[in-house]
């Protein structure tokens, strides 16, 4: 995410002019005790390490060389979550579930440690009385402290919860999604969303995007399903092939399909699989999508 110097509400700038070789780059997980945080901050630490190659890593790839973008060596990781199991623990579950190697929960069990003590209290949660306003004002100075407090150059926020519901068109408040969203552009952080939730796209928002030149980019990491959807439809559109009808299935494990389990968080994430087709194609080709949760995977 090396662009725009990034900025405060006032204009300012939020951040020192650094060489991108040494300086530190904060990663904050909105998310930061779920799967896919984890997976990452164990992966980031075993490349480091040597422990295992960079194998899928688009960036460590030969047309990425010169681009300055920070080496993994200088990333310190962070986050919100409103789970409390530790990184360490959680890395274990993982091992047991066939999701990371084994051996290597306890082979980087520092680096996740250091993580897990960077994690700060998400919201809303149950009974949280707290405004929209008054969240967005916490969230915020949670990442300005992670910065100041870690000698950080800047800090990303990424964003990889839970696929939301998609919210109610009379709703009063923002979705969470959309709560982290302002509270990243509120202490001049770029911001990546790795869901279809709604992030950054309300009116309101987008507005102060574009207003405050801050990164932004993301929505959803289309690593499955929808993966194959971007990659299939392009190659029958350039064969002038008519796609007329386009189904699928996803057995999904690992807490996302129990957590897609709940019909709105599962119409939220099926739309973007339906927005891939009808952005390639030109049309929506009949067709359903089922995800099935499947604890054993």
């Amino acid at each position: 995410m090396a662009g725009r110097q990034p900025v405060n509400n006032d204009g300012n700038a939020s951040e020192p002019q650094t060489d991108g070789r040494t300086a530190r780059t904060g990663v904050w997980f909105v998310g930061a005790r779920g799967s896919v945080a984890t997976t990452a901050v164990a992966g980031c630490a075993a490349v480091t390490a040597g422990l295992r190659p960079p194998t899928g890593m688009v960036t460590e790839t030969p047309p990425f060389d010169g681009t300055g973008l920070p080496p993994l060596s200088s990333l310190v990781f962070g986050g919100h979550d409103t789970a409390d199991c530790p990184l360490p623990k959680r890395a274990e579950h993982l091992t047991g579930a066939g999701v990371l190697p084994h051996g290597l929960a306890s082979a980087v069990h520092a680096e996740l440690r250091a993580a897990d003590e960077e994690i700060r209290p998400g919201g809303p949660t149950p009974g949280d009385t707290r405004s929209d306003e008054e969240l967005i004002t916490d969230f915020a100075a949670d990442l300005t402290s992670f910065r100041t407090r870690n000698a950080l150059a800047r800090v990303v926020v990424v964003n990889v919860s839970s696929t939301e519901p998609l919210p109610a068109p009379d709703a009063v408040r923002l979705p969470p999604s959309s709560l982290y969203a302002a509270a990243a552009l509120r202490a001049g952080c770029p911001y990546v969303n790795f869901t279809p939730s709604t992030g950054l796209r309300t009116e309101a928002l987008t507005d102060a995007a574009a207003a405050s030149g801050l990164p932004h980019a993301g929505r959803d990491g289309k690593t499955g399903q929808t993966l194959l959807r971007a990659v299939l439809a392009p190659m029958f559109v350039q064969r002038a092939l008519d796609v007329r009808a386009w189904s699928g299935t996803n057995l999904l494990g690992g807490g996302d399909g129990a957590a897609l389990a709940d019909p709105g968080a599962a119409a939220a994430k099926n739309s973007g699989k339906e927005r891939v087709l009808t952005d390639t194609l030109g049309h929506t080709p009949e067709g359903e999508v089922h995800i099935d949760d499947v604890p054993a995977l």
